[in-house]
């Protein structure tokens, strides 16, 4: 009986290790529920940004995000459907960077580092100022 108790543990621990742990919810990551859209407005004039996510369509988003961003010169820079949108900006106002990750493992890491990149392009010192993702 032992050793067919020790061959039942071996199987059990060698079915742990071989499958590996069960991957925990990260909230830079997303894994799609629903079919969502997210959209970033900007102001290039004020520096000033708007974002609405959770909509249930790109037009609805775009609305509403420049609905956030009561500027005269505010315009749409980025939308996504179920992933995330970043905006980098700069020392230079008028200039910024977009991002987009989507897709179900979307994350924040790639939207964040393509705005960066893209704001690299065009002014000093970028930084994020919105990362968002459709599903809220």
């Amino acid at each position: 009986m032992n050793a067919l108790r020790n061959v039942l543990l071996l199987v059990a621990v060698g079915s742990a290790t071989v499958l590996g742990p069960i991957p925990q919810a990260r909230p830079d990551v997303i894994y799609l529920t629903g079919d969502t859209y997210a959209a970033i407005a900007y102001s290039p004039s004020t520096g000033k940004v708007g974002y609405a996510y959770n909509y249930g369509s790109r037009w609805s988003a775009e609305k509403a995000a420049l609905n956030n961003c009561p500027v005269s010169d505010a315009r749409i820079v980025t939308w996504v459907n179920n992933g995330f949108c970043a905006i980098a900006v700069g020392d230079d106002k008028s200039c910024w960077g977009t991002g987009y990750s989507y897709g179900d493992g979307a994350s924040t890491a790639f939207a964040k580092q393509r705005a960066i990149n893209e704001c690299s392009k065009r002014t000093t010192n970028p930084r994020i100022a919105v990362c968002i993702c459709s599903q809220g």
